[in-house]
């Protein structure tokens, strides 16, 4: 769909809920930002790009927000399918961008070392069947950067980390419009019905904050996410701002009064069991996605002072100090 004069939104589908990639087109090439799992590039981009009758060779730059395969996982199908096209990406999140080997092993199974926390192997297989090959990166991308796709189409590259160290969103100067990719979440991510499918799934605790208010005070008219509605007005902007913030302060205060709570020491996957329910209304299975946002918090505390770890037992134990 059309949201703008020269801006869309290729309305595709990941796991019951909504994934919206942007593309944004000048006066003689087109960019895309994001481009889904390697089912989405094979699938809908094409066939959108055939409805509005965008020719293949227009589409020269592929910006990629974020190492996740929803985002990035396509990248390979685009190369084969569109000679023309460049990719770039946040320069911190290059090597899982180009590698889905090594995106898989840093991103989705980070937690099974020290924390017993891992995806099944039909779940593990359908992430990694959901990448299509090793990439080459044209464009290493840290904020600050302005990219033309015309005269008239000017378009400034912010870094938003948080979800990802490198995570990027672009900001169409004209139109005071804000595409942030996952950069904030609000209270997490619904489905396709309208009801809570999953948990926020930030990384790193004061990054994240530093990119809710940046965005909240950044002067957009609308911001336009990956999975969520289109925010416009300062009032939906700064309630979806304060949404995001408010879950990272509800999450450190239940983490903190939990382990102050029980002396011995927590896992991170008891404090997911744990508090998942009184975080968010989404499947009791899908508590676990909380070690994404979980550790980030923990290792906060221990950079803080607050907390420790004991990394002699497996799984790790996190204690107040």
């Amino acid at each position: 769909m059309e949201i703008y004069p020269g801006a869309h939104l290729i309305e595709c589908e990941m796991g019951g809920r909504p994934l919206y990639l942007p593309l944004l087109i000048g006066e003689r090439e087109a960019l895309l930002l994001d481009c889904g799992t390697r089912f989405h590039a094979a699938e809908d981009v094409p066939q959108y790009l055939a409805t509005i009758g965008l020719q293949g060779e227009a589409l020269t730059l592929l910006v990629i927000t974020h190492p996740d395969t929803d985002h990035s996982g396509g990248a390979g199908e685009m190369v084969r399918r569109y000679p023309h096209l460049r990719i770039a990406c946040g320069a911190a999140d290059r090597p899982l961008i180009e590698s889905p080997a090594r995106l898989f092993s840093i991103r989705y199974d980070h937690y099974r070392r020290d924390h017993g926390i891992f995806y099944d192997e039909q779940t593990a297989a359908a992430i990694r069947d959901s990448c299509s090959g090793r990439v080459t990166v044209f464009l290493g991308l840290t904020g600050g950067e302005t990219l033309s796709l015309g005269s008239d189409r000017l378009l400034d590259v912010l870094h938003l980390p948080g979800h990802s160290h490198g995570h990027l969103g672009v900001y169409d100067r004209k139109h005071r419009v804000l595409f942030y990719g996952d950069a904030i979440q609000g209270r997490g991510y619904r489905s396709l019905k309208g009801g809570w499918a999953l948990c926020p799934t930030y990384l790193y605790v004061e990054a994240y904050l530093q990119t809710i208010s940046r965005i909240e005070h950044l002067g957009a008219e609308r911001v336009v996410g990956c999975h969520w509605p289109i925010w416009q007005g300062e009032q939906e902007i700064h309630e979806f701002c304060a949404s995001s913030r408010n879950f990272v302060e509800a999450a450190d205060r239940l983490i903190h009064d939990y382990l102050a709570q029980h002396p011995s020491g927590a896992t991170l996957r008891e404090l997911c069991e744990s508090l998942g329910g009184k975080l968010g209304e989404w499947p009791a299975s899908g508590h676990r996605e909380l070690s994404f946002a979980f550790l980030g918090h923990l290792e906060r505390g221990i950079s803080q002072g607050i907390l420790s770890v004991e990394r002699s037992v497996h799984p790790v134990v996190y204690r107040r100090v």
